[in-house]
């Protein structure tokens, strides 16, 4: 009887020796849920007119109007079309940017485009760890602070002045508007943008090689022919 004992004993001392490691292992980490929504990536104007508006809520006006190249205004015009950046919300309400600090409030305008992108959520769960990972950790997030610094530090382009006589717009694929497809925006149209006209930029990107801003409404302007009068 106390040799069984002795067994069972050695047996339950065996099986908490085999069930540590497995406990001390234990720490969080996260899983991505991925999704997919559709986001505007055009808008047409269904009022008679409707306000260009700034980031903060607040209207263009007759002193300081909307400026898009030669042409100006305070607001938009029914069954005009535009090219959403990005969707936002400004005390509330939807509205789209639509480049060139202005914004374009979603009840004035009915969506005519979308595009399907990808957006993750994470969710915790719990799975095996040592003693190792706080230092793993630990190199991780001496990792991740000094890429966010070093990406913290490089300047976005915000806008732009033309520098030479005429220079033209291009498409995303690097080819000219033409004289049969100008640039067309409201009721102005062109095929070249002019010096000393200055343009908001959205974005910087790279075609064929070179670098080219994006000024909203499917036009960009090539880097080499405007200089750069403003960066955040």
């Amino acid at each position: 009887m106390k040799f069984t004992k002795k067994i069972a004993f050695a047996s339950a001392s065996l099986a908490l020796t085999l069930a540590t490691p497995a406990a001390l292992l234990t720490q969080n980490v996260a899983f991505a849920k991925t999704t997919t929504v559709k986001q505007a990536t055009k808008v047409k104007v269904t009022k008679k007119t409707t306000p260009f508006y700034h980031k903060d809520g607040s209207k263009f006006t007759k002193k300081k109007p909307y400026v898009y190249g030669g042409w100006k205004s305070t607001v938009a015009y029914k069954n005009t079309s535009y090219n959403v950046v990005k969707t936002v919300t400004i005390k509330g309400a939807k509205y789209y940017y639509i480049g060139n600090d202005a914004y374009l409030k979603a009840s004035d305008v009915k969506v005519t485009a979308t595009k399907t992108v990808k957006s993750s959520s994470t969710s915790s769960a719990k799975k095996a760890s040592t003693s190792s990972s706080k230092s793993s950790s630990k190199k991780t997030s001496s990792t991740s602070s000094s890429t966010s610094s070093s990406s913290s530090s490089k300047k976005t382009v915000t806008q732009i002045q033309v520098t030479k006589k005429t220079t033209p717009f291009y498409h995303k694929d690097g080819s000219k508007f033409t004289k049969k497809s100008p640039y067309v925006y409201q009721g102005w149209k062109s095929t070249v943008a002019y010096k000393g006209t200055k343009y908001k930029v959205s974005k910087t990107i790279t075609i064929k090689g070179s670098k080219y801003y994006y000024i909203g409404n499917s036009a960009y302007l090539k880097a080499s022919a405007v200089k750069v009068i403003a960066s955040k």
